[in-house]
């Protein structure tokens, strides 16, 4: 982006944005992508379209996924494409499986999927965040990615979860910020992914510069991809 070019939103081209929860310019006007759904899409872009054409026949997980994105990842993607959600009404663009997390998904065997992709997901599901992601991780092939994002994570603090034991919404809300958010995670999941085995993080790439293009704000929805080893370790 020039200094005289506005934002545009990478899924739909629109160059309109306006504020979502107080978050000014936040949502596209046209195709309702917030940051995140945008910054995403740069990140598949560079981590995970040109990754699946090495594989033959990939298979990729989405999790809840969002309206701005599920056409064109079905369309880049194809029949690999499978979606899930525990209440698929939610998402009636895409045809979920039912899915509660991480009770059913022992349907897959390991490394089933190629990539598994959940953005705003993690903060939703009861237990402890670290053994959901050490789940996810059994479900990837060799060479497969994970890749994801979370509110936050929030700076200088500790994960605090529990919130599927709060008996109100009230609860939840002051102690997560979202009446339907289970934890908030903190720094500590940097170390989280460095240690789970069998595996390394990799940075997204995408830049400030690059964020104000797509009307994100300056290190604003940060995404986090792991990719499991292509040989075990011995």
């Amino acid at each position: 982006m020039t200094r005289n070019e506005p934002p545009r939103c990478n899924l739909c081209g629109s160059t309109s944005f306006t504020e979502y929860r107080k978050r000014p310019a936040e949502q596209c006007s046209n195709c309702l992508s917030k940051a995140r759904h945008r910054v995403g899409w740069a990140v598949y872009e560079s981590h995970l379209f040109p990754f699946l054409e090495t594989r033959t026949a990939p298979k990729v997980l989405h999790l809840a996924p969002a309206r701005a994105l599920h056409d064109k990842m079905a369309a880049k993607i194809g029949s690999g494409y499978i979606t899930s959600d525990p209440v698929p009404e939610r998402y009636p663009h895409s045809k979920c499986l039912q899915l509660y997390f991480p009770q059913d998904f022992s349907i897959f065997p390991n490394g089933y999927f190629d990539a598994i992709i959940h953005n705003h997901v993690l903060e939703h599901i009861p237990g402890h965040y670290g053994d959901h992601l050490r789940e996810f991780t059994r479900l990837l092939a060799p060479g497969g990615k994970m890749m994801f994002s979370i509110p936050g994570p929030y700076k200088g603090v500790e994960t605090r979860e529990g919130g599927e034991h709060m008996e109100t919404d009230e609860e939840r809300l002051e102690a997560f910020r979202q009446e339907d958010h289970f934890k908030m995670i903190g720094d500590d999941l940097y170390t989280t992914l460095d240690e789970l085995p069998g595996g390394r993080s990799i940075p997204d790439g995408i830049t400030d510069e690059q964020r104000a293009a797509l009307s994100v704000r300056p290190g604003k929805a940060p995404f986090f991809i792991w990719q499991r080893d292509e040989i075990a370790a011995k």
